[in-house]
């Protein structure tokens, strides 16, 4: 087989592999999520520390409605949230109301 052609068949291969997820830090400072708004693909993971001095309770409602509550977040606590399905998905504190932020999957 050529060079030319090994070269052009491995940089397909290459091309059609899928991405690597990502792994997203959202903090939690002031009763606010930092940051508000994110956009992932398929796969990526949230990770949500609370870097506040005040318990939190995560809860991701997606478009039809689908409550995930994540229960208790303590001070210092970190909770991961993986994200496989497109769509947009809302964010909010059950404790502190004025805590949301949205996310979408592409």
């Amino acid at each position: 087989m050529p060079r030319s052609t090994l070269i052009a068949l491995l940089a397909s291969l290459v091309l059609a592999l899928p991405a690597a997820a990502a792994d997203i830090k959202i903090d939690q400072i002031g009763q606010k999520f930092d940051p508000n708004k994110v956009t992932l693909n398929p796969g990526d993971t949230l990770h949500f520390v609370n870097g506040d001095d005040v318990t939190h309770n995560i809860n991701i409602i997606d478009s039809d409605d689908n409550a995930d509550d994540k229960g208790l977040q303590k001070p210092g606590q970190e909770i991961l949230q993986k994200f496989d399905k497109a769509g947009t998905y809302a964010v909010k504190c059950a404790i502190h109301p004025k805590m949301k932020m949205t996310v979408e999957v592409k």
